[in-house]
């Protein structure tokens, strides 16, 4: 199977690409992969989210968690 990208700067030329690329025989329009986070990104995510905690010392974290 051969590839072709195709970068397209007006979008509302898209419908009618699509639709002339689908009409053709064995052509099929593949969609992009969803781009995932890698764990680095997530922590930095939480980092400016503020979803991170700090404690001085082990005593502290067993002492939050109830243990």
């Amino acid at each position: 199977m051969t590839q072709i990208t195709i970068n397209v700067e007006d979008a509302s030329i898209l419908p009618h690409l699509k639709k002339i690329l689908n009409a053709i025989e064995g052509v099929s329009i593949a969609r992009p992969a969803k781009k995932r986070k890698t764990g680095l990104e997530e922590a930095c995510e939480d980092v400016r989210a503020g979803r991170v905690f700090k404690y001085d010392g082990s005593r502290d974290l067993f002492q939050a968690l109830g243990i």
